[in-house]
């Protein structure tokens, strides 16, 4: 029995219409009522007179009042239920028999492109609730010496970079260095520009693949997810590798010089630095598309 944490339908259904030349997978039915009712009344009176001068003026007149009161009542109902069954699950199943069958998926030295499985500790990185939660300014009355830290924040800030104070500037940089409060300050600028980086994803770390997953295929909410983590239960991923981490930081910026290599690399550079700097990678990590992440019992 599976429980299903993530699962991209589309290309569960595209590489199953490659094996089968093609599939349904979905199936919906349509139920639809309609009520409507219509009265109305209308009630008139109209009376009249005529009005004349004599017969010499060759002139008259009538003269005419309509009183008419008036009501329309439309009442419509209309009900709509769209029902959609779709067979994700089965897909998910099938597809995996077949790529079994035809012994297409790796479990060990992945090559780019691969169709790879692994299992292990799940690790989860979102950026939007790390970015959240490391802002501790709400709650500084709360927590020990935090105060302190903040002082010292800014005593550091004003004395910074004046030759007179250098040696207490120095001072104060060591202590903020190994300050717990620190930490979090890196991680809240960290998760922030992250955040811009990886809009609307999860970044999971399963064994030594790495993952990045769009919330729209996510069927748990990312809170719920970063708790699965606490578990002791080994997730399992089906995935199409991508690419392989060659430095955890990369050492070569020659090409940052080339405006055009600059473009093309630049956002994929500074990623790799910040990954590799808090260790959420290693040398020889695997970039990995994620099919599907589940537990299986």
């Amino acid at each position: 029995m599976k429980e299903i944490i993530y699962l991209d339908t589309k290309l569960v259904n595209s590489l199953l219409a490659q094996q089968n030349s093609g599939l349904v997978t979905k199936l919906v039915n349509e139920d639809s009522e309609s009520d409507a009712r219509t009265e109305g009344s209308t009630e008139q009176a109209t009376t009249s007179s005529e009005i004349g001068l004599s017969a010499l003026l060759k002139a008259s007149g009538r003269y005419s009042t309509t009183n008419a009161d008036s009501y329309n009542f439309v009442f419509s109902k209309s009900n709509k239920n769209l029902v959609e069954t779709a067979l994700d699950d089965y897909s998910l199943d099938l597809l995996i028999t077949c790529l079994e069958e035809e012994h297409l998926i790796k479990h060990s030295d992945y090559k780019d492109g691969d169709l790879i499985s692994t299992s292990g500790e799940l690790t989860v990185f979102n950026f939007e609730q790390l970015a959240e939660t490391s802002d501790l300014e709400e709650i500084g009355f709360l927590l020990p010496e935090y105060d302190e830290f903040k002082a010292l924040k800014s005593e550091y800030g004003k004395i910074k970079g004046k030759e007179k104070h250098l040696s207490r500037a120095k001072q104060i940089q060591e202590a903020l260095s190994i300050n717990g409060w620190n930490n979090f300050e890196m991680i809240k600028h960290m998760s922030s520009y992250l955040k811009k980086l990886l809009p609307e994803t999860n970044l999971i770390k399963i064994s030594n693949t790495f993952s990045i997953l769009p919330l729209e295929f996510l069927r748990v909410q990312s809170v719920q997810l970063s708790f699965m983590q606490l578990g002791k239960r080994k997730i399992k991923m089906l995935g199409i590798c991508s690419s392989t981490f060659d430095e955890q930081i990369p050492s070569d910026f020659s090409h940052m010089t080339d405006s055009n290599l600059m473009l093309k690399y630049a956002p994929t550079t500074i990623l790799n630095i910040m990954l590799g700097s808090f260790g959420m990678i290693s040398k020889d990590d695997h970039l990995v598309r994620p099919i599907a992440i589940y537990f299986e019992d």
